[in-house]
């Protein structure tokens, strides 16, 4: 009779860095899931948030700023991040977090769902990084983080598009890393595992497919743990802290050990 296997479900402090106090941060899909945790993590830590979604705000704080925004309109975009820079000065940090991770196989695929997935998970990043580079120069932190992703790796079925955008963040990453290092800015990747992130409990850890899901994920972890929002949070703000200075263009995986890289 198989047993449903047991995780370490211990909530961990979060990370206290203090040199991200009175700073200024802009970070794309914070209304759920990583971008709330990156989010409440810096305004836990003294940072003033401007936080982008498709979606309403769901956080409320005097120092978080909401901005309902879609990373397919790049003139919207533009507009957007020049105001907020405008209003704050400058900015500091800024993470790219936002995606859609939308199933399709190459039959049912085409090019309005290649771009449907690239223009927010790719094209995205990089448009945010294009109207913000000049006011990161102006700031203090000059840090960037990507959020990717384990999946360009494993090979998931209909997830094709999805892997390759998160295997081309990596390479916007690296791209960029020189080039913003001469004023600099740093910019890193952080690439979680499977995330318990209340999406991705309802979509895969609720309901009849939830036993099959957690035996599957025991299997190939080496830590019997599940990596929850706080986690990516806590590797996001070490990224973006000066305490780590001296990496850029690195990519971290967060995934309990399931690749090992």
């Amino acid at each position: 009779m198989s047993t449903t296997p047991a995780f370490d479900e211990t909530p961990r402090p979060g990370i206290r860095l203090p040199d991200l106090a009175g700073r200024t941060a802009l970070v794309t899909g914070a209304s759920s899931g990583i971008g709330r945790a990156v989010a409440e993590a810096l305004l836990a830590n003294g940072a003033t948030v401007h936080g982008l979604d498709h979606a309403a705000a769901t956080l409320t704080h005097d120092r978080f700023h909401g901005h309902r925004c879609d990373l397919r309109d790049a003139p919207a975009l533009k507009l957007l991040v020049a105001t907020i820079g405008e209003q704050a000065g400058h900015l500091d940090y800024v993470v790219n977090i936002a995606g859609v991770d939308t199933k399709a196989s190459l039959d049912e695929g085409g090019a309005d769902t290649w771009s449907a997935i690239v223009d927010i998970n790719l094209r995205g990043y990089y448009l945010i990084l294009h109207e913000s580079v000049a006011w990161l120069r102006r700031g203090q932190g000059k840090a960037v983080v990507n959020v990717s992703s384990i999946n360009y790796r494993l090979g998931v079925p209909k997830r094709s598009i999805y892997a390759a955008t998160k295997a081309g963040i990596l390479g916007l990453t690296t791209g960029l890393a020189r080039e913003l290092g001469r004023d600099g800015i740093r910019i890193n990747t952080v690439s979680p595992g499977w995330v318990f992130t209340e999406g991705q409990v309802k979509e895969y850890f609720a309901g009849d497919a939830a036993a099959k899901n957690l035996a599957y994920l025991a299997q190939v972890q080496s830590l019997g743990l599940k990596i929850d929002g706080a986690d990516i949070a806590n590797h996001v703000l070490f990224y973006l802290s000066d305490v780590s200075r001296a990496s850029t263009g690195h990519n971290c995986v967060v995934d309990a050990g399931w690749t090992l890289e």
